[in-house]
């Protein structure tokens, strides 16, 4: 477990030493371990080292508790100092991370808040970014990406019975619903066995997604990084519009619009995934 700031990182590092670096970035209320297996397999097989870790205010990393419960109404009318924390201040605790464990740039697959963070540092250390896939996410700016009435709901009322992760799958099928429902069993276990209980967690993260500026600008002035922009016809939670405006802004990107696809990665688009992930990291030669 590293320790950048006042921020304590559960992470995993594994693969061949001396190898580039691929970092995954969860999502919102995620953990290091929802991603699935054939990503990480995907490219350790193909050479890579693969860093995953928890942020913070997820997993077993800390938990910001002493920051209390955000006025998300106030932040999101623009008060964004009422905020803990913002993606700038994620972005540094990855930034820190990769500083202690010595590694100099990498490869960046971030979905969902993720994402967001992945850009922000983008933004900041260009330099240390070899390549970025932006799953699922948006630039920030103001009437692209925002969540339908359904997902904004089921996102600041959850219903114990109809999980926010469910809501915005848009599942295809009962075995997809099963699939949802076994990952979200097995992170609460985990927190379980680790004695980790902090209602307020995911509403922090929330918070720092509605205080953070709009990112379009800045992502605009990078050049030649390879980049891919994945995203779901029909996502609920991050609207479609968010994905095409983050393809629109990175200027060496290209999108890929899973038709039917909620916010979720689910089975079906893992082939075309896999191949079209593989191709942009190894785009950059590293």
């Amino acid at each position: 477990m590293a320790n950048p700031t006042r921020v304590r990182l559960e992470y995993e590092l594994i693969g061949p030493p001396d190898r580039p670096v691929v970092v995954f970035v969860h999502g919102l209320g995620g953990q290091m371990t929802d991603w699935p297996t054939w990503a990480i397999e995907l490219f350790l097989g193909a050479g890579y080292r693969v860093l995953t870790y928890d942020q913070r205010d997820s997993g077993l990393s800390t938990r910001m508790e002493s920051d209390g419960v955000p006025d998300l109404l106030s932040i999101y009318l623009g008060r964004r100092e009422f905020a803990p924390y913002t993606l700038a201040d994620m972005a540094d605790d990855l930034l820190e991370l990769l500083d202690r464990l010595e590694i100099d740039r990498v490869h960046l697959v971030g979905v969902s808040m993720g994402a967001m963070v992945a850009q922000q540092f983008l933004i900041e250390e260009p330099e240390r970014v070899l390549s970025i896939v932006s799953m699922l996410g948006s630039t920030g700016r103001a009437g692209v990406g925002q969540p339908s009435e359904l997902a904004l709901a089921a996102l600041l009322n959850p219903d114990p019975e109809e999980p926010l992760e469910i809501v915005v799958a848009q599942p295809r099928s009962h075995l997809e619903r099963q699939a949802i429902v076994d990952r979200i069993a097995r992170s609460r276990a985990r927190l379980r066995s680790a004695g980790v209980e902090d209602p307020f967690s995911s509403a922090r993260q929330l918070a720092a997604i509605l205080a953070s500026p709009d990112r379009s600008v800045a992502l605009s002035t990078l050049e030649g990084l390879p980049s891919l922009v994945v995203h779901g016809a029909i996502d609920p939670l991050v609207n479609v519009s968010g994905g095409v405006d983050t393809f629109r802004v990175l200027r060496s990107s290209r999108l890929l619009i899973f038709a039917g696809l909620g916010h979720d990665l689910p089975p079906w688009c893992w082939n075309r995934l896999a191949k079209e992930m593989l191709a942009t990291v190894g785009e950059a030669g590293e």
